[in-house]
């Protein structure tokens, strides 16, 4: 499914860091699901699934009545995402090693979801129809993506954290990512065929006083996207170090007021009909 040159590496050190920056956003998804219509009883199919959360999530949506299918290209995140499911008990999740655009299925799926996965995609109004394929007539796609030319820290007078996430969009581009696409969404959709809901979500992630947890959210980010800022010739590995371990570690943690812990985020539905 990453179909760009993946950015962030697989590493175990970036699953740890994509469990905790989906705690951060978990409410976000979780009020776009809802509002997407993803509810007891639903069989969910979850693309990109990566370790597990968003099919963690649907699966509380659902309940026991529901079940949830998680798939990703990634046989060693499933087998990570397997082992989390089992401490955790969830008995309504199984996960699958397949592509989204080609997954074999015996049924026809009520909702197919996703979260920070269109993006890796080479052509997602494609991906979106050949994902609407799984979901029965009159059933949900819901997708939450990144709109990252949006954020505040500019306007919070964070110059240190904006130029640094100004570096993150650049190696994503660089990548092949469209870092863009939650503002594409409605318009990938609708050209895939599918009825979308003309009042997107759309929220960004924050913290009050917590400096603390903004800078390790964003010191992490770095981490992961170290290798490839640096194979891209946009920064050496000193450069990021010094960046991120004295001036944006100052302007975080001896900051106040209101922190961004995301770009924006743009949750998009649609109806298959």
């Amino acid at each position: 499914m990453d179909d760009t040159d993946y950015a962030l590496g697989r590493t175990i050190a970036e699953y740890d860091r994509l469990i905790e920056q989906a705690a951060m956003i978990r409410p976000l998804t979780e009020r776009m699901l809802r509002a997407a219509g993803i509810g007891a009883g639903m069989n969910v199919l979850d693309i990109g699934c990566g370790v597990g959360d968003v099919s963690f999530l649907v699966s509380e949506l659902v309940g026991p009545e529901g079940s949830v299918v998680g798939i990703d290209l990634d046989g060693s995140v499933l087998r990570f995402a397997d082992e989390r499911r089992a401490k955790l008990g969830i008995s309504n999740v199984a996960f699958r090693e397949a592509d989204a655009r080609s997954v074999d299925s015996e049924h026809l799926f009520d909702a197919a979801v996703g979260r920070f996965v269109l993006m890796y995609m080479s052509d997602p109004t494609a991906a979106l129809r050949l994902i609407a394929e799984r979901v029965r007539p009159g059933g949900v796609v819901a997708f939450h993506e990144w709109a990252a030319g949006i954020s505040p820290a500019s306007a919070m007078n964070q110059p240190v954290l904006a130029a640094f996430q100004n570096l993150i969009s650049r190696t994503f581009e660089r990548s092949g990512a469209r870092l863009e696409i939650g503002t594409e969404l409605y318009w990938h959709m609708r050209d895939a065929g599918l009825e979308p809901e003309p009042r997107p979500l759309a929220e960004i992630a924050m913290c009050v006083d917590q400096g603390a947890l903004a800078y390790r959210r964003w010191a992490l980010f770095a981490r992961s996207m170290l290798p490839k800022i640096v194979e891209y010739g946009f920064a050496t590995e000193q450069e990021i170090v010094d960046t991120v371990e004295r001036r944006l570690r100052d302007e975080l943690t001896n900051g106040r007021g209101i922190m961004p812990l995301s770009w924006l985020m743009i949750g998009q539905w649609a109806r298959k009909p």
